[in-house]
């Protein structure tokens, strides 16, 4: 499965364990910041702000436990015709 993303408002997030195993990206402009894991490399999630300002966490699903992404409505962005 491919990176699936839930966006939630900043405040709603709690990351509760693996903070140490966690590494930041910035790229481009350098305003998202990527956090990845230190073991697999994967990225799990990253905090930005949305038009208007407002923080925002985007979460890659596949890292949730107990969370099937295939089961979940989806939509389809194709990030390089934006």
């Amino acid at each position: 499965m491919e990176f699936v993303l839930a966006f939630s408002p900043r405040d709603n997030f709690r990351l509760i364990t693996g903070k140490d195993n966690l590494t930041e990206y910035r790229f481009n402009k350098k305003e998202i910041q990527h956090l990845f894991c230190k073991i697999c490399g994967v990225e799990s999630f990253a905090y930005a702000n949305m038009p208007d300002g407002s923080p925002v966490s985007a979460i890659n699903v596949n890292c949730l436990e107990g969370v099937k992404p295939r089961e979940l409505s989806s939509q389809h962005i194709d990030g390089a015709s934006m």
